[in-house]
């Protein structure tokens, strides 16, 4: 359509402008690999934490909850679900993890954006991101339990909640504008680019597809303990050593896939302030 108002401004509609800004998606996809490595030192103290933590973790809610299996039978399996025991010892392996993998995308938003936008680290990381560890799970839990209910009750829901609200973590970091307005401004700062926020949450949940499904491959060839086999108890019945193996094979690439995630998600949000007039550096807000 051509601009034929000759009241009209030069260029009365943003695509009519070729210096109008746009999103650049092969830049923002190859920052989200190049940001995971963007500080190797703080990302690595707090997975080696991480996995300290959560393989001792796992080896001893492992023993409960086989206790809790009886002899493995479908009536001792189902009885032990249902009970309290189950899920204590289930929230002990899980929940730590959750709160881990949080932490470790904490700190690649912060070190990922420092190389992004060509800024210094204005506080420790690692602080830091336990600092924001607490609104980042209270946003995490709202983010996933709406973008769920958003799949099954409409699926166009979660398709604009899923990438509309998937800016909210980098906001929290380095915008400070707390659960519900980090929520809020990544809906507002996502309008225009949601396409390509959800291409790219895509994208990147295919690659981590295909990193768990070749990781849980080579820990059964490994470890002998076959994930797949649909028994409860295979992946509990084995030595300390091997459970360690098994952790160790799993947890490293899995941790690297929620840094991806977090790299990613940097990449756009910083793609995004650039397009709309500049990026916000991290300043003062550790200070």
């Amino acid at each position: 359509m051509a601009n034929i108002n000759p009241g009209a401004p030069k260029q009365q509609f943003d695509w009519q402008n070729p210096n109008q800004a746009t999103f650049d998606f092969g830049r923002v996809l190859g920052r989200s690999f190049t940001g995971v490595f963007a500080n190797l030192k703080p990302l690595a103290i707090v997975v080696v934490i991480s996995l300290i933590v959560t393989l001792s973790l796992n080896v001893i809610a492992s023993e409960q909850l086989l206790k809790t299996f009886g002899d493995g039978s479908t009536e001792d399996i189902t009885a032990a679900v249902s009970g309290a025991d189950y899920w204590i010892w289930t929230l002990v392996a899980s929940g730590p993890a959750f709160l881990f993998a949080l932490w470790v995308q904490l700190v690649v938003v912060q070190t990922s954006h420092a190389k992004f936008t060509k800024s210094p680290l204005q506080s420790a990381p690692l602080i830091a991101g336990l600092r924001l560890l607490l609104p980042m799970f209270v946003i995490a839990v709202i983010y996933s339990v709406v973008s769920i209910i958003g799949f099954y009750a409409l699926v166009i829901g979660f398709v604009f909640v899923w990438p509309g609200w998937a800016l909210a973590g980098p906001i929290l970091v380095h915008e400070k504008k707390g659960i519900f307005g980090s929520i809020g401004e990544a809906w507002n700062l996502s309008r225009g680019s949601k396409r390509w926020i959800l291409l790219l949450l895509f994208l990147l949940m295919l690659i981590s597809g295909v990193i768990y499904f070749i990781m849980v491959v080579i820990s059964a060839a490994i470890t002998s303990v076959n994930m797949f086999s649909g028994d409860p108890t295979a992946a509990l019945d084995i030595s300390t050593g091997q459970q360690i193996i098994n952790g160790l094979i799993v947890g490293i690439p899995g941790y690297f896939v929620y840094a991806l995630f977090a790299a990613g998600l940097t990449a756009a949000y910083v793609e995004i302030k650039t397009m709309n007039g500049g990026v916000e550096t991290v300043g003062d807000v550790f200070t």
